[in-house]
């Protein structure tokens, strides 16, 4: 089956598209050229196939033969069908998994979804184990795995551990790295929405600075 996933990428592959994908990747990953509208064609077609025919215990050696793939719509089309699965069907272990999606063919585009989705969903399902994965990437030297503890909340609107997130904040602050920093900026301008005056009065406590505040205010006029 991924074989035919695969031929089906390549029966719509564009070089002008897939040249294109690539610079704004930076030229870091390789591209069919198969634009976000096809590729959920594909998905549409194969998805059903997929859970009818993979079990809970196997879907993960799909997920990861997709992602050692080069081109990078194989990439998405595993994260898209791993954002299908039902949170309930979420297992305590999987949380090696998704440690090996953030650490491997790491960038923006993959990370962002899988630590906002994924972990967040996780993390929600086994709100008790938290400590198990946060307490070991919190201190890692992968700046995706801390990038990806300080924006897993983004989606839990007021249901923010708010106090888990400004040690967060604060453990990284003095971080240069931009991703790190704009996902500072970009957690506290997401709960802003909903506790603008913490936010503002975290940020001027801590003296948030440069990017990190510029995205954490934002919306503050």
């Amino acid at each position: 089956m991924i074989n035919d996933v695969v031929e089906a990428f390549e029966k719509r592959s564009n070089s002008e598209y897939a040249e294109k994908m690539a610079a704004y990747m930076r030229n870091k990953f390789e591209f069919f050229g198969v634009k976000s509208d096809e590729r959920k064609l594909i998905q549409k077609e194969f998805f059903p196939k997929l859970n009818q025919e993979i079990s809970v215990e196997n879907r993960w050696d799909i997920v990861r033969e997709l992602w050692d793939k080069p081109e990078r719509e194989c990439l998405y089309f595993a994260l898209d069908w791993i954002n299908t699965f039902k949170i309930n069907s979420l297992r305590k272990e999987d949380i090696a998994e998704i440690h090996f999606l953030i650490t491997n063919q790491s960038w923006w585009d993959s990370v962002d979804g899988i630590a906002s989705n994924i972990l967040g969903k996780y993390n929600t399902q086994f709100a008790k184990n938290q400590s198990e994965w946060l307490n070991d990437w919190r201190e890692s030297d992968n700046f995706w795995l801390r990038r990806s503890c300080i924006i897993h909340q983004l989606k839990y609107k007021n249901k923010t551990d708010f106090e888990l997130l400004k040690l967060l904040i604060i453990e990284n602050k003095y971080d240069k790295e931009f991703f790190i920093q704009k996902a500072i900026g970009w957690s506290l301008r997401q709960y802003a929405k909903f506790q603008p005056e913490l936010v503002k009065e975290f940020v001027e406590q801590e003296n948030l600075q440069g990017l990190a505040r510029r995205e954490a205010l934002k919306h503050f006029k």
